[in-house]
């Protein structure tokens, strides 16, 4: 059925255990906030470190996968991160102070950002070239529900329990993961080599990308300071990307942005999680706040885009085998953005719940034709370290620009409210919600407009099919297979 060996499928799904437990626990806290301000006594702003720590631990590691993973062996280091994140999962669950869950949600970040592009990096290795979209299909499937489903889940638990449980309940999805990974994943992956860590390179660029999602991420501070340290972690950045285009074995191989494909698929992938990532709160926004209906009608409605987000990734991968990614993933863009467009032209104070389920059908459709494809398309070309290198950047790009995108379009609906409604804001009367939806449907046209820039990138890419495939021309085609 799916077109992989018995030992492909079990890596894949041993490799999806990984991506689900990182991509629930960054995105179920976050309805659990007034929980642990009450549990803590603390003020949101302290309590807002519990979600900050996550992702700034998880930046800090993401580029330091590939390095690792070469010195020590990639399911090596996988093992270690899933059981670090077990155990920092039950540390969290059994906290008894707010800094104490802090640190353990630090811990858990940590090994958040291994996983990630480790499992991507050992799931693409384990097959062919032209059927990584089909492991994508089976390994990606949970970064793609998991955004949805966190914050559903999160509500169900707390709903029935303490806020402790969602902490303990990636617990034995990480100990699962683990077992399967010693028992199942390959332990020696064909590009794993002891080499030395560019501990130069992890000096610079370490702390300048957790400069930079901090800048993003920190509200607690004022304009000035966050742009000081986004200017710092911008320069840190900077001098890194420097030295690696010159040194013969970096941290991160920033050069490999210079591939047509890859560079293509980096843009694409950024100018799509974005708008997608930016507007997640948008419906939240409307069904609880606008309209004052409760959390389960949020959740109800977001089942229609994780059903179509799981079948379309799943048709996805066969067609990228056929079609290639330019096809595919312009497809997906275009169905996302017709989405968008539909919903801000309909979207009422008033509007059917039905019909926004519907195109939160077709929303969830295009989606799973675009993240997980053009990630496993911009990397088709990949071997060896490259292939590593590779996937730790795919991940600090979709992180990165979501939040990104989700500072920018809350901003943006923040300030449209207010400049609509002649300063007041968002109130309680008929009004001032008609105003809110009006604001509303113009930040979804902004999403539109940006994604549709990928898409115009999409359609000016050639069109290589795997039938069809030549090597590509850039600094960074062959290196990984020289290395």
């Amino acid at each position: 059925m799916t077109g992989l060996t018995e030992p492909e499928l079990r890596a894949g799904i041993v490799l999806s255990f990984g991506g689900l437990v990182a991509v629930l626990d960054a995105t179920i806290v976050a309805v659990a906030l007034p929980d642990l301000m009450a549990a803590f006594g603390a003020s949101l702003t302290d309590a807002q470190w519990v979600i900050t720590a996550y992702t700034l631990a998880m930046v800090a590691t993401m580029p330091l996968a590939a390095g690792l993973a070469a010195r020590w062996g990639a399911r090596r280091v996988y093992l270690v991160a899933l059981v670090g994140f077990a155990v920092a999962s039950a540390a969290g669950g059994a906290a008894g102070g707010l800094g104490s869950l802090i640190a353990a949600r630090a811990v858990q970040g940590l090994c958040g950002g291994l996983m990630t592009p480790l499992g991507m990096a050992i799931g693409f290795g384990a097959v062919a070239p032209e059927r990584r979209g089909r492991m994508m299909a089976i390994t990606g499937l949970p970064l793609l529900v998991g955004p949805i489903l966190g914050p559903v889940l999160g509500a169900l638990l707390l709903g029935t329990g303490s806020w402790r449980a969602l902490f303990f309940i990636t617990v034995p999805l990480a100990l699962l993961g683990a077992a399967g990974t010693l028992a199942w994943l390959p332990a020696d992956p064909p590009w794993g080599r002891r080499a030395a860590l560019d501990l130069v390179g992890a000096a610079l660029l370490v702390p300048g990308i957790v400069a930079v999602a901090y800048s993003i991420s920190a509200e607690d501070a004022t304009a000035a300071v966050r742009i000081a340290i986004a200017v710092v972690g911008a320069v840190l950045v900077a001098m890194f990307s420097v030295r690696a285009l010159a040194h013969p074995e970096p941290l991160l191989r920033i050069r490999l942005l210079q591939n047509p494909t890859f560079g293509r698929g980096a843009a694409v992938l950024a100018l799509f999680a974005a708008p997608y990532f930016g507007t997640a709160l948008l419906l939240p926004t409307y069904v609880q706040i606008l309209r004052a209906d409760s959390a389960s009608v949020t959740a109800a409605l977001m089942v229609p885009a994780a059903v179509g987000m799981g079948l379309s990734l799943q048709v996805a991968a066969r067609l990228l085998e056929r079609l290639g990614p330019r096809l595919v993933v312009a497809t997906g863009l275009g169905l996302t953005a017709a989405s968008g467009l539909a919903t801000a032209i309909i979207l009422l104070p008033d509007t059917s719940y039905g019909l926004l389920g519907a195109l939160a059908l077709l929303q969830g459709a295009g989606i799973g034709a675009v993240m997980m494809p053009t990630m496993s398309g911009a990397s088709r070309d990949l071997d060896g370290p490259d292939l590593a290198s590779g996937s730790a950047l795919l991940s600090l790009v979709s992180t990165i620009s979501n939040g990104i995108g989700t500072v920018a379009f809350s901003s943006f609906f923040s300030a449209l409210t207010v400049a609509l409604s002649g300063g007041d804001g968002l109130g309680a009367s008929a009004a001032d919600t008609a105003t809110a939806v009006d604001a509303q449907r113009l930040t979804r046209l902004a999403a539109v407009a940006v994604m549709s820039i990928a898409l115009v990138i999409r359609l000016r890419s050639p069109r290589r099919t795997p039938a069809t495939m030549e090597p590509l021309e850039g600094a960074a085609a062959t290196s990984g297979r020289k290395s």
